[in-house]
């Protein structure tokens, strides 16, 4: 595979350089910014004829050295009868761009050329130069003459644009935010970052999905240029680059200590360490650090390591406990197990599975006890070795534990039978365990794990009983108030009691945040937004990004979370590609951790998505993999399973299966007193064309929160009706929610009510409101649409055969699948090419191809 860097347009760039000055412009911004890329783009796109010239270290001392291959100079030139020659014979090139590369690397004469073909304004000048500007070159910025651009390093999106053009897949987070941590978005650096981390063999694909297997690593060509540089330093100076390579940010005086305050004023004037308010120091820029670690030897790093633990053990800001830890692992210095195990809790907290694995087994090693080995049990089975974390509890004899110790070994033994579909042991483990645990805070924890389990198990009413004991207890143990939150935070949402999950979400947010429990934090926002997507109050949607995701995800379980976040968000609003996008990154974090529960709730949401796209094929291979998966640990999720099953349905143009597999989820939602779920459910089926759900959704709009189940129940009285004009204002209300889906199939279903009354002009203009629904909603492809764009004289039975028949089926498999006879099948295609003007099966295929391919419905002749 070759790696394709794309030009990544930036909106500021672009429109300096379209309103730049007649003369030309200076584009300024520092090395590996895009200056001289985004120069040559410009100007190719001229057409102009283009003269180029490049200042280097070598010819900044020679009078106009950098112009030797467009002028003739002489040795020993006279300057004046030089510069006056010079411009004579570049003037004669009137009407060309001249490019001037690193213009502050040139010599004064050329400086002074430059600005004197500025002045003539014969030539279009276009210059690059970076922070370290020459007095010709302040000129040319505070005259005007030339017009000037500032680049700087890619944001955020703009580097994933980049990395993932280049791949040609979606990354994910993990590896976007290493590459970003490393190269801080300058494009020169991540583009080297990339490509050396792909000759490195550390890009893997997941899923549709790019993941990186470790830290990235520079090319050669990086290698070579920028550790020739460093390796040209004093020794003393490249001590403190060492330091401030394994050490990151660290105090000027300690800096100073471990080599010398001269060494530390040296490396500053290299321009390869800068310090922060006169009190800290860190290398230039990261990608610095990435390379002299890749440089230094084993036993070399191992020393520096050893050094940076010593003296960071002195206290002060900088020395993390976390940190020392880090470092302590691969260093000459042991750091005591206490320390050890606090950053191992750190690390599980901030979901850096492979440094809590790290970390947790040496503190563990060492006798960290139980502690530790809980907390590598759990990075073990992120890891995607649950056996091996099984294996490890049985190291321990639950007869010689303390109860704070029984406790922590239990629940990570407890939680790990039902992870496993083992629901009936942990349960019986659970229950055995609370009946002889007497502390308070222990037994808070306890109860909300029965709380998780119970919602899982699908016994939501028994879940929200014990979750209201806690919340409502004067002192809640903070760890169980962050899985009640979570876990009964999603109970509330699916029984259609959204309204109260913010204020829960809110208070459990304040016992995690001060820990800095990230991961938690991620499983409370996964209930949040559940509420806000199933009431419909999508106008909150973003509030609940912002407060929920972000781009510093540093391991796998906080890309699942993150992810399937955003894909919850994008699926509700209808942005269908970018929810396929997040659910098959989500999905790709939990198969890489071999996450069985997360690879179920992303595979059934992934399914839906992909049957709303019309997508039948992927959407069933999403629907094994859930199926593969499930069990009674994911029971409450049995509706979501058959909604999954629905769509898949549906994407086959099997409609009334889908009808009978959405109202199928809904009766067992309304079993299980998932309410909110039952909505959802009904309202499909009523998008898929089912008359029958209205009373009963008149019936939950009286016990539901939100606006999403007065709208559906609206959609659904209307379809009754066979009320045209009422699908539309349904439609609207869909709209104005921010539901586009939901608001497509509304206005699709109005156009078919319109045809059938005879309303043309109403027909012509639902089924506009259809097609720019759907241009919104990232390649929608759902029964309703494709009903409203079919050809208005074939009938449905007519339809449903010849969508099979495109899918490439044969007239048996047709028949096997519908139950009819071959022979009724072949009248129907038949008939269906005759009214359709095709002569053959092939023609029939064809012409409902490009039917579909530009949204023209074909009239029957």
């Amino acid at each position: 595979m070759v790696l394709r860097w794309p030009l990544i347009p930036r909106w500021d760039e672009s429109a300096s350089t379209a309103g730049g000055s007649a003369r030309g412009m200076i584009l300024v911004g520092p090395l590996g910014v895009g200056k001289t890329t985004l120069a040559r783009a410009i100007s190719t796109r001229d057409h102009r004829d283009c003269l180029w010239v490049a200042g280097t270290e070598s010819c900044r001392h020679l009078p106009l050295g950098a112009f030797a291959h467009l002028l003739d100079i002489g040795p020993d030139p006279d300057p004046v009868t030089a510069l006056a020659d010079a411009r004579a014979a570049l003037g004669r090139r009137d009407g060309a761009t001249l490019v001037v590369d690193d213009a502050d690397l040139l010599d004064p004469l050329s400086e002074e050329l430059i600005r004197t073909l500025a002045a003539d304004a014969r030539l279009r000048l276009l210059v690059t130069c970076s922070g370290g500007r020459t007095a010709s070159v302040r000129a040319l910025l505070g005259d005007g003459v030339l017009g000037s651009v500032e680049l700087t390093a890619f944001d955020r999106d703009e580097a994933q644009q980049a990395v993932e053009a280049a791949l040609g897949d979606p990354v994910d987070r993990v590896a976007l935010h290493r590459m970003w941590e490393a190269s801080e978005g300058n494009p020169l650096y991540l583009r080297h970052l990339v490509e050396g981390s792909w000759d490195a063999g550390l890009f893997h694909r997941c899923g549709g999905i790019w993941q990186l297997g470790g830290r990235p690593v520079v090319s050669a060509a990086l290698e070579s240029l920028l550790g020739a540089r460093l390796r040209g330093c004093a020794a003393d100076v490249y001590e403190v680059f060492l330091l401030s390579a394994f050490g990151g940010t660290l105090d000027v005086d300690l800096l100073g200590r471990l080599a010398s305050p001269g060494a530390v004023a040296a490396a500053v004037s290299s321009g390869f360490l800068r310090v922060d308010g006169g009190r800290t120091a860190r290398l230039s820029h990261p990608v610095l650090g990435v390379l002299l670690r890749a440089q230094t030897g084993v036993l070399a790093a191992r020393a520096v390591r050893g050094r940076l633990v010593r003296a960071l053990a002195g206290g002060g800001a900088e020395a993390d406990p976390t940190r020392r830890a880090e470092l302590s692992l691969d260093g000459d210095v042991e750091v005591d197990v206490a320390t050890l195990v606090g950053a191992a809790e750190r690390a599980c907290a901030l979901g850096d599975d492979a440094l809590a694995e790290r970390v947790s087994a040496a503190a563990f090693a060492r006798g960290g006890g139980v502690r530790a080995g809980a907390l590598l049990a759990q990075s073990t089975r992120w890891r995607g070795r649950a056996g091996a974390a099984d294996a490890l509890l049985t190291e321990f004899d639950p007869r010689r534990l303390s109860e704070p110790e029984l406790v922590v070994w239990e629940l990570s033994r407890v939680c790990g039978l039902y992870a496993s579909d083992r629901v009936v042991e942990a349960y019986r483990a659970l229950a055995a365990l609370t009946a002889r645990t007497t502390g308070t805070a222990a037994r808070d924890l306890l109860v909300s794990v029965t709380v998780a389990f119970d919602f899982f198990a699908n016994d939501l009413p028994r879940a929200l009983e014990l979750a209201d004991t806690l919340v409502e207890a004067e002192h809640c143990f903070g760890p169980a108030l962050t899985v009640v939150a979570s876990a009964g935070g999603c109970a509330l949402a699916r029984a259609g009691r959204a309204d109260r999950v913010p204020m829960l979400a809110a208070r459990a947010l304040g016992a995690a945040r001060p820990a800095g429990a990230t991961v938690v934090a991620g499983r409370i926002g996964v209930a949040e937004m559940s509420a806000v997507t199933l009431a419909g109050y999508l106008a909150g949607i973003d509030t609940v990004l912002e407060r929920y995701t972000g781009p510093e995800v540093v391991g796998r379980p906080r890309s699942v979370t993150d992810a399937y976040i955003r894909g919850l968000a994008h699926r509700a609003t209808g942005r269908l590609d970018r929810a396929e996008e997040e659910f098959r990154r989500a999905g790709a974090a939990a198969v890489s951790g071999e996450q069985r529960m997360w690879i179920g709730l992303c595979s059934v949401e992934l399914a839906q998505v992909l049957g709303a796209r019309g997508r039948a094929g992927d959407a069933a291979h999403a629907l094994d993999r859930a199926d593969a998966v499930h069990g009674r640990y994911l029971a409450s999720f049995e509706p979501d399973l058959l909604l999954a099953r629905a769509w898949v349905a549906a994407a086959r143009g099997e409609h009334r299966r889908a009808i009978a597999a959405a109202r199928r989820a809904a009766a067992l939602a309304r079993a299980g007193s998932m309410f909110g779920v039952e909505v959802v459910a009904l309202h499909t089926s009523v998008r898929f064309g089912d008359r029958s759900a209205a009373g009963r959704l008149r019936g939950l709009a009286r016990r539901v929160d939100g606006p999403f189940v007065r709208a559906a129940a609206a959609h659904a009285g209307a379809l009754e009706a066979r009320d045209g004009d009422g699908l539309d204002r349904a439609a609207n209300e869909f709209a104005e929610m921010g539901a586009l889906l939901g608001a497509l199939d509304a206005a699709a279903q109005a156009a078919l009510m319109h045809r059938r009354a005879g309303r043309t002009g109403k027909e012509m203009r639902s089924v506009a409101t259809a097609r720019r629904l759907a241009a919104r909603c990232g390649g929608a492809r759902t029964p309703a649409l494709a009903a409203a764009e079919s050809p208005a004289s074939l009938t449905e039975r007519e339809r449903l055969v010849v969508s099979l028949v495109v899918d490439g089926l044969t007239n048996r498999e047709i028949a096997e699948r519908l139950t009819l006879s071959v022979r009724t099948v072949e009248g129907h295609v038949y008939r269906a090419s005759g009214k359709l003007g095709a002569h053959d099966r092939e023609g029939l295929v064809d012409k409902m191809s490009r039917c579909q391919a530009s949204d023209v419905t074909p009239r029957s002749r």
